[in-house]
């Protein structure tokens, strides 16, 4: 059944239906396009189009579009399962994704609080800004080109950094009392 015929009958699609195409594993291919199997080779830009979906129809099309390069003629003339296996697959890698980002935060300490710090979430664009300024690119949309991996392995060296030091400064004061 292709996936604009299944949007006519999809109000009447049981609760298990959705459950099921919830948890289905990536198909080998929608469209006549081979699925990657895994979002590791994504770019930061990429990455950006799968976290701002914001409505069902984009949901449906923009990882298509994204990870495959398909239209959304070519997509509804595809298979309804695949698209929508495909689509519930990439949505749980972007989740994962997201988990390992936020792996990378560290939380402030009491005296940071203090002063504000919890406050301070730029977002997405902090996210490109940080990455620019650490590895010295004046273009913002430079690192939209850049492996989210790459990003993502720079706040997770840094994070450990401020772990370690935090913990070098408590070692450091015990030993001056």
């Amino acid at each position: 059944m292709r996936l604009k015929d299944f949007f006519v009958i999809c109000n009447y699609a049981g609760g298990d239906f959705q459950e099921d195409i919830k948890k289905a594993k990536r198909p080998e291919k929608v469209g006549g396009i081979r699925t990657p199997s895994t979002l590791n080779d994504l770019t930061m830009g990429e990455l950006m189009q799968l976290q701002g979906i914001s409505s069902e129809r984009e949901m449906i099309l923009v990882p298509c579009r994204v990870l495959l390069g398909l239209d959304e003629r070519k997509v509804m003339r595809s298979e309804a399962y695949d698209v929508l296996a495909f689509v519930f697959w990439a949505a749980r890698e972007v989740e994962r994704i997201n988990k390992l980002f936020a792996s990378t935060n560290v939380p402030p300490t009491p005296e940071e609080k203090q002063a504000g710090a919890d406050k301070m979430n730029f977002g997405m664009f902090g996210l490109i800004d940080y990455y620019a300024q650490r590895m010295g690119i004046t273009d913002h949309e430079a690192v939209e080109y850049v492996p989210w991996v790459r990003v993502y392995k720079c706040l997770d060296m840094d994070a450990q950094r401020i772990r370690m030091d935090r913990r070098l400064r408590k070692v450091l004061e015990r030993r001056k009392k």
